[in-house]
């Protein structure tokens, strides 16, 4: 094969040396041991930067809340500034009380020792509250005596005495939070509420809202059965593909002849002064348009004489990724650990991130209202670095365990010693290619980190009457957004010749780069009809899924305004989900392919150079 290399000969014209065997997936040592190394020390600053936000006080005051004055509600205070209502001691007074619940960011908050049991309409009510409970709502520095004498404009967002009513609350998280909050959220969306289309939209999820949790559920179900359907699927539709193109090509091409040939005789046919112009110029496009789609015609008829083994090639290569799916049914639920994994970082990093906000000097502002000033403030940036990179090799770590596993498959001879390839790939992923993980990571860190700051930019100007900068700045977010998907397509077969061949990421990337180049046809095929495919796969998920759904709905929900919202929402979550088990079949097949390669590259099959590929890959 033209991908293959001979096999080894003696240079002085004696006996050749015993073939040497290509044994891929074993004798291996750790790869890319710097980057890991710099990837743990840059976790380990994540961690200390944490940790001294939690222990500088960011995690009480983030919890049990505190005053516009800086003072913690439940604890005794030491004071912030020598301002007079700052170190008070509020172990009596544990619970945030807000003067204005509905403007909450602008509201004067102070400690009280009970929330509002009962609506208060007046000051009068404000004030015999305070006789029964002892919890002054009205600010620290205005005496209760004055209650009922206090002015319309003392009730105020500001204070020093709340806007009324005060509404009944409950202490939720330490803070007093009305107990009728769907009345205040009303209150809000009044406006949006109005617009009657979006409230009987939103009624109608909301009646519909069983039957639209179970068949989120459903469509797991539809999902991994389609992706077991897509082996015995896979041949019809790409062979009907190419004949629908190449029929369609035809047809078109002799439907532009025959208007051309009956524009031109139907203007033969008239005399030469009764003759239109715009008939005859309409007559020349029809020539040119027939000439163009028979050349588009030619071409696409010469990709499929020329692609067909090649698109015999991706017929067999989804085949192959059934069968894998079928040996390793539990490859498909890793999209699913990797979510949990993300999900739980992700809670995680919002948590410190709080803390660090929380953390810092206490200040008390102009207008004598607290404010934190974050002596630590300046290293938000490391930990939204942090965020990224740490994002991204967690993604790398489930590419790799996906392509070892799918590699273990394909280069076991007997498919019955083929034991747990999933758990092999996680065992070589974390003694060997961990660092390996972090360095393609990183990457796509150098490249995202100035795309966002490209896109916060754009936001910044987006006002701005320069539309030159407007311009360069939008041309930059899309290269960088091209580099971006590029280097992803990268990383991947990256990491499939890393955990293929054990060898460091720079080697994989260039090796990889050059079987894809080496394979251009093949890897067309694959990423032109195999996609296609696959995205045919999503969208039977999406109908059969929806269309149950809108038969749900039809049934046992008649009275819904607009029947599209709840199965468009719907459709929307069985796409999401047939995406994340059809793109682990993506990501198989495009390690099969690499695998193939590597396999003729390598071997020949002489004795010693069997190949590793099934007799329908031959």
């Amino acid at each position: 094969m033209g991908c293959c290399y001979s096999a080894a000969q003696s240079m002085a014209g004696d006996k050749p040396p015993e073939p040497s065997r290509w044994k891929p997936l074993e004798k291996r040592s750790c790869t890319d041991i710097i980057p890991l190394a710099i990837f743990f020390i840059f976790f380990i600053g994540m961690i200390l930067i944490a940790a001294f936000a939690i222990a500088n006080g960011a995690a009480y005051r983030m919890i049990n809340g505190f005053d516009s004055y800086g003072n913690v509600c439940g604890k005794q205070n030491k004071p912030v500034t020598n301002h007079h209502l700052s170190g008070l001691d509020n172990r009596e007074k544990s619970y945030v009380f807000f003067m204005d619940v509905l403007d909450a960011r602008t509201s004067l908050e102070i400690c009280v020792s009970k929330c509002p049991d009962r609506e208060l309409r007046t000051m009068n009510d404000v004030y015999n509250f305070y006789l029964e409970t002892g919890s002054q709502l009205c600010d620290y520095s205005y005496p209760p005596d004055r209650y009922l004498s206090a002015a319309v404009a003392d009730q105020s967002t500001t204070g020093p005495c709340p806007v009324l009513p005060v509404k009944i609350s409950s202490a939720i998280l330490f803070r007093c939070v009305p107990d009728n909050i769907g009345t205040f959220i009303a209150d809000l969306v009044t406006m949006i509420n109005n617009l009657d289309p979006i409230s009987r939209i939103v009624s109608d999820i909301y009646a519909c809202r069983y039957a639209i949790i179970g068949l989120c559920f459903l469509s797991l179900l539809v999902a991994f059965l389609v992706v077991l359907l897509l082996r015995y699927m896979a041949s019809m539709v790409v062979y009907i593909i190419n004949i629908v193109v190449a029929l369609s090509s035809l047809a078109g091409t002799a439907v532009l002849w025959w208007m051309y040939a009956s524009s031109r005789i139907a203007l033969e046919k008239k005399a030469p002064e009764t003759k239109l112009k715009s008939e005859q110029e309409n007559t020349q496009a029809f020539l040119w348009y027939s000439i163009g789609a028979t050349i588009i015609t030619f071409v696409l008829l010469l990709l499929i004489l020329v692609m067909r083994k090649r698109v015999a090639l991706t017929v067999d290569l989804f085949y192959e990724a059934g069968k894998c799916m079928q040996h390793m049914p539990t490859l498909l639920l890793q999209p699913l650990w990797t979510f949990f994994v993300l999900v739980f970082f992700w809670i995680g990093w919002v948590v410190v991130f709080g803390f660090i906000a929380f953390s810092g000097a206490q200040k008390l502002n102009p207008k004598s209202l607290y404010h934190r000033q974050c002596q630590f403030s300046y290293m938000w940036w490391y930990h939204i670095v942090g965020l990224i990179w740490v994002s991204e090799f967690i993604l790398a770590c489930q590419q790799i365990v996906i392509a070892g596993a799918v590699a273990k498959h394909y280069f076991t001879r007997d498919k019955k010693n083929l034991g747990s390839p999933i758990i092999s790939a996680m065992g070589r992923l974390i003694s060997n290619h961990l660092g390996s993980c972090a360095l393609g990571s990183f990457i796509i860190v150098l490249v995202k980190i100035p795309r966002c700051i490209l896109m916060f930019l754009s936001r910044q100007i987006k006002d701005s009457p320069n539309l030159l900068a407007k311009f360069m700045v939008k041309c930059c977010m899309c290269c960088l957004w091209v580099l971006e998907k590029c280097l992803r397509y990268l990383n991947y077969n990256a990491y499939s010749l890393v955990a293929i061949n054990g060898t460091h990421f720079c080697k994989s990337a260039c090796d990889a780069v050059a079987t894809l180049l080496s394979n251009a046809l093949r890897v067309i095929a694959i990423n032109s009809i195999g996609a296609f495919v696959l995205f045919l796969g999503k969208l039977l998920v999406v109908a059969i899924v929806a269309g149950i759904g809108g038969l749900l709905v039809i049934k046992f929900h008649p009275n819904v305004h607009h029947m599209a919202a709840p199965v468009g929402l719907i459709a929307v979550f069985s796409y999401l989900t047939a995406h994340c088990f059809i793109s682990t079949y993506e990501m198989a097949i495009d390690t099969l392919l690499l695998c193939f390669c590597e396999d003729c590259r390598v071997n020949d099959g002489s004795p010693g150079k069997e190949y590793f590929m099934p007799k329908s890959l031959m």
